[in-house]
């Protein structure tokens, strides 16, 4: 008999998806920035991003993202480092119907990790803000410093979890991931938005154990604990135009506003 060939290859496989083609975990996070604005006017906006406040305070990029009535904007694949403390600086420009000179909306972080910053409410000019640190393909956990080559991954049925470790595909479980996986059992009782998942520990394991897979924002065991929060609250400025303060001082008063973008209130997030 014939020795099967994907049985011989199977802990090689294995073994390569978990190791980087060509970056090292050590390197710090890879991921990125993402920023996506909605307005009911026609607004010139530039986004200014610090990724390191403190080791490196002048290394700015600056972005321009127009933006049209009452359609998302969206500014991706901006420069962010993992672990430091950075900003992101919002100017809306000149809105003179209002009285407005310029505004700015300022996001100071002291911990940089994946995490989206959604308020619940907001003022105008602005309908929509999100602003989200993200990982790049293949790369996982709260740092995105945690490799799993999912392509590689699906060759053997196997999916890479946010630890960075592989899994059963999900809703299943088992050595050879085909037991079905029922998420309203007590298996792993996950909390906050968790999903019960497969996952195997170590490259060389044949026996898979249930985790929670944990939504930003939330970790432990169970996702029963809200992650430490490194940001400040959004700091808003409003600055007039010369003589049209009283115009400013009643727009201030009637611009709060519901974030269009959060997602209990966005039409295109997915609500289980």
């Amino acid at each position: 008999m014939s020795p099967n060939p994907y049985i011989s290859l199977f802990p090689l496989l294995t073994l390569l998806l978990l190791i980087p083609n060509s970056y090292s975990s050590a390197e710090g996070g890879h991921g990125y920035l993402e920023v996506r604005l909605k307005s009911p006017f026609v607004l010139n906006v530039t986004v200014t991003v610090t990724p390191d406040i403190f080791s490196s305070p002048t290394n700015k990029s600056v972005y321009s993202m127009p933006l049209v009535p009452d359609r998302t904007q969206i500014l991706t694949n901006l420069p962010a480092k993992f672990h430091r403390p950075g900003t992101v600086l919002i100017n809306t420009g000149p809105f003179n119907k209002f009285g407005l000179d310029y505004a700015t909306f300022k996001f100071d972080r002291y911990n940089t990790m994946k995490k989206d910053t959604v308020p619940i409410y907001l003022v105008l000019p602005f309908t929509g803000l999100k602003i989200s640190f993200l990982c790049d393909r293949n790369w996982h956990g709260p740092y995105c410093d945690k490799f799993c080559n999912q392509d590689h991954a699906d060759i053997i049925n196997r999916r890479c979890t946010h630890n960075g470790t592989l899994g059963c595909p999900k809703d299943f479980h088992g050595p050879n991931c085909d037991i079905p996986l029922d998420q309203s059992s007590d298996q792993c009782q996950c909390s906050n938005g968790g999903y019960c998942i497969s996952e195997f520990q170590n490259p060389e394991d044949t026996v898979d154990r249930l985790i929670c897979e944990c939504p930003v924002g939330f970790e432990g065991d169970h996702c029963e604990t809200k992650q430490h929060d490194y940001e400040l609250n959004m700091k808003k400025k409003r600055y007039g135009t010369p003589g049209k303060q009283a115009l400013l001082e009643q727009f201030e008063r009637d611009s709060a506003v519901i974030n269009e973008l959060h997602p209990q209130f966005d039409p295109h997030v997915h609500k289980n």
